[in-house]
């Protein structure tokens, strides 16, 4: 049995949904407080007020958050190590010469649990700035109506709400960087961070197990439309010890030894771009005279389909996301024929170039 990053992509779905039900309710509670009695002469002196009340609405949010979140972690890193650590098992039961399967019952090991502790510290530091960046949105939303307000004396002050909120609230409730300086979106964050931490402890729980019963050598699979860092791997052996190059292997089914062509370690594989948080393919265990290796064809246009696919996904769940701040009857309207044609263009899209649509994707919360 391979290790399939697939097995494993529904284990941090309970805690994406939950984040991105956050966010839905705060730009939800964000629009209404906003619109709350726009047309009277007072609407700006309340804005204050209605601001400091959605800040306390975003902590009691925010604090919901952080007493559900680490247990959440806690279980989805557990649930990745094991399977993992299963995967490998599965993967060298009819494997001779490797070392016998420690006794039934799993039990994390101490790096598991440290994982877990990192990642919910991580992400109880992500969720702390909720609040601020939630209120800061506001403030830019309420300054656009100001400004445009005092510009334009056409329009209505909703028709200005809403073109703010269009503007403003478009990919969400923004400000959380990563290492790399770049801005997401609370949910796409959300879901970055938590996928990553997944698949981090499913193949490091698998590697672990692989290296703990003698196995050294792992083969990697191919698929359709690989990623340009994935698809020079595909088909190739890498080794988790570090060993790389050309080796003499005895051969499991007898006889001679048998030449292996190591393209290089897996984590130099890694460093490469292969395993990257989206990669879907799997390895399993190389078994010298039974296993084969391959080599395939760069597919740059297949590749570039499925990263539209994704961007026809993406455009989709914004417009839903802009469907929960639309303020007026026209932007209702307008937004919901947005989405009409946006899914006709991927039905399209996918029909030409022989894709499989995944609906899951263009929903809000988990993919």
């Amino acid at each position: 049995m391979a290790l399939d990053p697939s097995d494993a992509r529904g284990i941090p779905d309970e805690l994406i949904a939950l984040y991105s039900d956050a966010e839905l309710a705060l730009l939800e509670a964000m629009t209404q407080a906003i619109i709350d009695g726009i047309d009277t002469p007072d609407w700006e002196a309340r804005q204050p007020l209605e601001m400091l009340r959605f800040r306390q609405a975003a902590e009691a949010i925010a604090a919901q958050l952080q007493a559900q979140m680490p247990g959440m972690v806690t279980a989805a890193v557990t649930a990745a190590a094991a399977k993992g650590v299963a995967a490998a098992d599965a993967d060298l039961k009819d494997v001779p010469g490797v070392l016998p399967k420690p006794p039934e019952g799993y039990l994390p090991p101490r790096r598991t649990q440290k994982q877990a502790r990192d990642a919910w510290v991580t992400l109880a530091q992500f969720t702390q700035r909720i609040p601020g960046n939630s209120e800061r949105l506001y403030q830019d939303v309420v300054s656009r109506v100001q400004v445009r307000q005092q510009a334009v004396s056409a329009g209505t002050r909703l028709d200005a709400v809403q073109e703010a909120l269009d503007h403003l609230t478009k990919r969400g409730i923004t400000g959380f960087r990563d290492s790399r300086g770049r801005n997401w979106s609370l949910t796409s964050y959300m879901e970055m961070k938590s996928r990553t931490i997944v698949n981090q402890e499913l193949i490091d729980s698998h590697t672990d197990r692989m290296v703990e019963r003698g196995q050294d050598l792992i083969v990697v699979s191919s698929h359709r439309n690989p990623a340009p860092q994935c698809q020079p791997f595909e088909g190739q052996v890498l080794s988790l010890s570090g060993e790389t190059g050309t080796v003499i292997r005895p051969s499991a089914v007898g006889g001679r030894g048998v030449k292996v062509r190591i393209k290089a370690t897996l984590e130099q594989a890694r460093a490469a771009g292969f395993q990257h948080p989206s990669c879907g393919h799997a390895v399993s265990a190389y078994v010298p005279g039974a296993s084969r290796t391959f080599t395939t064809k760069p597919n740059p246009e297949g590749y570039k389909a499925t990263q539209d696919q994704r961007r026809m996904e993406r455009a989709i769940r914004e417009t839903k996301k802009q469907l929960a701040t639309a303020a007026t009857p026209q932007a209702k309207r307008e937004l919901n024929a947005r989405l009409k044609a946006q899914r006709e263009a991927i039905r399209d899209h996918i029909d030409e170039w022989d894709l499989k649509r995944r609906p899951k994707r263009e929903q809000l919360g988990p993919r």
